[in-house]
């Protein structure tokens, strides 16, 4: 049943008509589908630091991508180049890709198995991250969702 409002003498009227079973199952009429989050950081790499930074993403880096994926936590994950940056954009951007948001409750379970998987403290986790500092700067993030044609 649709309720229609039709105004008559300054008072509102709920009219009440039935509808067709067909006008019911109507084809969706969006043009688009949800896809995966794509979480995108830009990242400029120092003069001299490529080799370094890039040994850095296929070997810790990319073990913990894998990690996350085994888990369901990511469904993929991505490295790529900007072949003509222009003044002050990002030369490289690594891309996590994943298909719904962690709960507070997801987020501490992954905590938990992360730290254990990766057998560090928070300290040295933050060391590791101010050693790259020498190698790469993060210019910044973006969180995406990618939509597909129905």
């Amino acid at each position: 049943m649709k309720a229609q409002l039709i105004r008559k003498s300054g008072m509102f009227i709920c009219l009440l008509s039935l509808l067709s079973f067909n006008s019911l199952a109507q084809e969706d009429e969006r043009v688009f589908k949800n896809g995966d989050y794509w979480e995108v950081s830009s990242i400029t790499v120092v003069d001299g630091q490529w080799q370094n930074y890039a040994i850095h993403l296929s070997n810790r880096w990319r073990d913990s991508m894998e990690f996350a994926k085994t888990k369901g936590w990511i469904t993929g994950y991505k490295v790529l180049t900007n072949e003509y940056p222009r003044n002050n954009e990002p030369d490289l951007y690594l891309i996590t890709m994943f298909g719904e948001m962690a709960t507070k409750a997801q987020e501490d379970e992954r905590y938990k198995a992360y730290m254990e998987w990766s057998k560090s403290t928070i300290a040295e986790m933050q060391e590791g991250s101010g050693e790259r500092v020498v190698m790469r700067h993060l210019s910044g993030d973006v969180l995406l969702r990618e939509v597909t044609f129905r």
